[in-house]
């Protein structure tokens, strides 16, 4: 179903989607349509003939998307309520972003030089590492902050068996299962 499409019944469907989220829950289950992933390469930047300039995006289904969101929330709320993220962590909070992360360095360094103090800066680039983390890694740093019971089974549903191809110009590979990362474009990346 299309975004659009679901906005549009949203209230007609709102009792049985949290039925079937609620069930899911319980059983720490993932439809094995949620599962699949279409990926279209989305290009970025810089020369098209160069493959490290395409972005992999999954194409998942819609409502999986919506229970993503659902366990994010819960991810989240558990982390904040229980200190378990740095305030200095930007990324995957809501109301901070790269910008907010940059403008708070900026303002440390600014500060340190009208100090006089001296100013030592390493970049590091951890581009693409959260798609190599594996699964039973991954699961192992969730239980071990706290989320276990219906919340840590479903996500090791989520994560297991999830297969992927690429589709471009109408073509598309053989599926092939994921055995780290999470899908590109997901809600719980």
């Amino acid at each position: 179903m299309s975004p659009r499409l679901l906005k549009r019944i949203s209230e007609e469907i709102a009792y049985p989607v949290t039925i079937l989220f609620n069930q899911l829950t319980s059983e720490g289950a993932v439809p094995h349509d949620w599962k699949i992933a279409n990926v279209t390469p989305i290009f970025k930047k810089g020369s098209r003939r160069q493959p490290e300039n395409y972005r992999p995006v999954s194409l998942t289904s819609q409502l999986s998307k919506v229970m993503e969101s659902v366990v994010r929330d819960v991810i989240t709320g558990h982390l904040d309520r229980h200190h378990l993220i740095k305030d200095s962590q930007h990324g995957f909070r809501h109301g901070r972003s790269c910008t907010t992360n940059l403008l708070q360095f900026l303002d440390k360094v600014t500060e340190a030089i009208n100090e006089k103090e001296s100013v030592d800066v390493i970049f590091l680039d951890f581009a693409k590492a959260f798609h190599k983390v594996p699964h039973k890694r991954l699961l192992t740093k969730v239980e071990a902050n706290g989320l276990g019971g219906k919340v840590l089974r479903w996500i090791e549903a989520w994560l297991t068996g999830r297969k992927q191809r690429v589709c471009l110009d109408g073509c598309s590979s053989a599926w092939v299962y994921v055995l780290s990362g999470v899908p590109q474009g997901s809600v719980l990346t």
